[in-house]
C-alpha cells in the first residue's frame, strides 16, 4: 500500500485501544509456528496477550542462528507486523518485513508493511479515531502512524 491513503486505512477506530481475542491470537499464533517451521526459525515463550501499557499481542522470534524480532497482533484489525526486538523500556523500534507474510495473508491476515507503519504520523490520519484514541495520541505523542497501531498508551 502506498501513499497517504496507506497509513490512513489502518487508522480506524478502535486500532489504538487494547483489545483481546482468544480465536484470533490462537489463529494467528497456528501461523507464527508453521512460519517458524518454514524458515528454521525459533518461536521464543508464549505470547504476550494485551494489557496496562500495550495494545496488541506479541511474540519473540528468533529467526535461524541469528535476529531476535517480535511478531505482533492488533486485534482491531487482524494485521499482523514485524519489528526489531527491543530493550527494557525501550517504546518504539524499527518496523521490519513480516517472515512469510505471504502465510498469515493466506490465514486471512492482513500484513502491514515496514513502509506503511514507519510513516510519520500526521493530525489528518487520525481524524477518524474515537476522541478517546486521539486523546490518547495528543498526550503520548507519537511520531509514527506504526507507533499508534502498536501502542503503549496506558
Amino acid at each position: 500500500m502506498t501513499g497517504k491513503r496507506g497509513a490512513e486505512s489502518l487508522l480506524i477506530p478502535g486500532v489504538a485501544t487494547a483489545s483481546t481475542d482468544s480465536e484470533l491470537c490462537a489463529h494467528w499464533l497456528a501461523v507464527v509456528h508453521q512460519v517458524a517451521r518454514e524458515t528454521e526459525s525459533r518461536v521464543l515463550g508464549q505470547p504476550t496477550a494485551p494489557g496496562p501499557a500495550r495494545n496488541y499481542y506479541e511474540i519473540r522470534v528468533q529467526l535461524g542462528d541469528s535476529d531476535v524480532i517480535r511478531l505482533l497482533l492488533n486485534v482491531p484489525t487482524a494485521l499482523v507486523a514485524a519489528a526489531d526486538d527491543r530493550a527494557p523500556g525501550e517504546l518504539a523500534t524499527a518496523f521490519r518485513p513480516v517472515p512469510r507474510g505471504d502465510l498469515f495473508r493466506h490465514a486471512g491476515l492482513r500484513v502491514a508493511e515496514p513502509s506503511e507503519l514507519e510513516r510519520p504520523l500526521t493530525h489528518s490520519q487520525t481524524r477518524a479515531l474515537s476522541p478517546a484514541e486521539r486523546q490518547d495520541i495528543a498526550y503520548h505523542r507519537p511520531d509514527r502512524v506504526g507507533d499508534v497501531v502498536f501502542n503503549w498508551f496506558d
